[in-house]
């Protein structure tokens, strides 16, 4: 997690993860040289200006013959100098076009790789005056562009037909937009029309990032205080704000994130949480021919595996050589091991194949292992929008009691949880802070 000077108005950071050498697809977002140019008092707008790198940026084409790709989700959170403090925290910025286009909401931008680039704040809008002085935050996370395209449903039927599940238990094709679980409202996202969904799971350090930049409150109701199991987000109340989360492990995994943890932290994002069928469209890729059990194929990832000590890492935490972090049954100090940095399967530490790396298709890290995933499933039937910037989550995503659950398996569970179809907690209603629970952001597309 690369960490940004504080210039006299301006303040940029990074929610991103993975910072070592990749063998392939995108990875080490960095943001530099941003800087506020070309303010208009009396229009209530400026410019903000910043710099994008990334390596292995890449893109390819599915079994639908459509393209994917990935991106850098954008979005900037603002600070008035003299009005806001720890009790009113840092606000989400309305954007307009510069160079860079932003979504039709105004909430960031899907950007690319590239220098001088520019979004310009429409701070009137958000009721910043034209005499303020304020700081702005710029927020950057890798996201896979997911394009339109059929694609195998519950392969193999092993995903059953609870909790409303699409296609009444038996495996199907979804081949149009219309293809919903039963009365589901139109537009539900169900994998056949194109989405955004991020690379990895929420890492450690984007936790710690999110926490910092809210109030003092709401920062207190979204922290469980836990070093276990290789989790090591820490509260220091002697810092200064924005200051008092930290992490020794940044692009490690976070689990102990709730479910109305991950909708105040995916709204805040200006995000949401993916449903079931786009994480098998993530996970499986496209295609009605394409029914691979796991996201790298149908490789069992219990054969010609063995267990390391991953650079990062202390023995004796060990954890599997290949495709997944998944239970190993092995015996050290916790017992269970913990968890791993997201992407460690697509990093060089060791050689791996390409199915080794674990990736979807679509270059997706983590959607099998390492930690248990909040979705919305088939069963709530409400139209899950994109959040606004706040904490507060849009009515339209469900409540832990019903219309939630989990999909791909984690680090205490066995590689029968791995498949991309299975569906053994679908409908956890779930809502602690658990050791082996964690989540990725989606949003649906501009």
């Amino acid at each position: 997690m690369k960490r940004f000077k504080l210039f006299t108005i301006i303040l940029a950071a990074v929610l991103c993860a993975v910072c070592y050498p990749l063998s392939a697809f995108a990875n080490n977002v960095t943001v530099s040289n941003v800087v506020l140019q070309n303010r208009d008092v009396e229009a209530g707008t400026v410019e903000v200006k910043f710099d994008l790198a990334q390596d292995n940026t890449f893109s390819g084409t599915d079994a639908n013959s459509q393209t994917f790709y990935d991106r850098i989700w954008v979005f900037v959170k603002y600070w008035v100098v003299g009005t806001d403090s720890e009790t009113t925290g840092w606000h989400h910025a309305t954007l307009s076009a510069g160079t860079a286009t932003p979504t039709s909401d105004g909430k960031g931008a899907f950007c690319q790789v590239g220098t001088n680039q520019t979004l310009v704040w429409t701070y009137g809008a958000d009721g910043v005056v034209g005499g303020d002085t304020f700081k702005v935050r710029l927020n950057a996370t890798e996201v896979v562009y997911i394009p339109e395209g059929a694609f195998v449903y519950n392969a193999g039927g092993i995903g059953g037909s609870t909790y409303n599940n699409y296609g009444a238990g038996s495996q199907t094709n979804v081949t149009a937009a219309t293809h919903l679980p039963t009365g589901c409202a139109a537009l539900w996202p169900n994998g056949y029309s194109a989405f955004y969904i991020a690379k990895y799971e929420i890492s450690q350090g984007q936790y710690a990032d999110f926490l910092n930049m809210l109030t003092v409150a709401q920062a207190t109701a979204r922290f469980g205080s836990y070093t276990d199991y290789e989790h090591e987000i820490t509260y220091t109340s002697g810092n200064d704000y924005g200051e008092r989360y930290a992490t020794t492990a940044p692009n490690r995994a976070s689990a102990r994130i709730s479910w109305d943890d991950f909708k105040a932290y995916a709204s805040w994002c200006a995000t949401r949480p993916l449903t079931e069928m786009e994480f098998e469209k993530a996970a499986r890729g496209g295609g009605t021919a394409n029914t691979n059990v796991y996201p790298w194929g149908d490789a069992n990832p219990e054969t010609g595996n063995s267990l390391y000590t991953p650079s990062g890492n202390a023995a004796p935490y060990d954890a599997w050589q290949y495709y997944a972090n998944f239970y190993d049954d092995a015996a050290n100090t916790d017992t269970y091991d913990g968890l791993t940095d997201v992407g460690l399967y697509l990093s060089g530490d060791i050689v791996r194949t390409n199915a080794q790396t674990g990736a979807s298709i679509y270059g997706v890290a983590d959607l099998a292992g390492n930690l248990w995933e909040h979705l919305i499933n088939c069963a709530h039937t409400t139209l899950p929008l994109n959040g606004d910037g706040s904490i507060t989550a849009p009515a339209s995503w469900p409540d832990a009691s019903a219309g939630k659950g989990r999909r791909g398996g984690g680090w205490t569970g066995d590689a029968a949880y791995l498949r991309v179809s299975d569906r053994d907690v679908a409908g956890s209603t779930n809502d602690a802070r658990d050791y082996k629970i964690g989540a990725r952001v989606a949003r649906t597309s501009p």
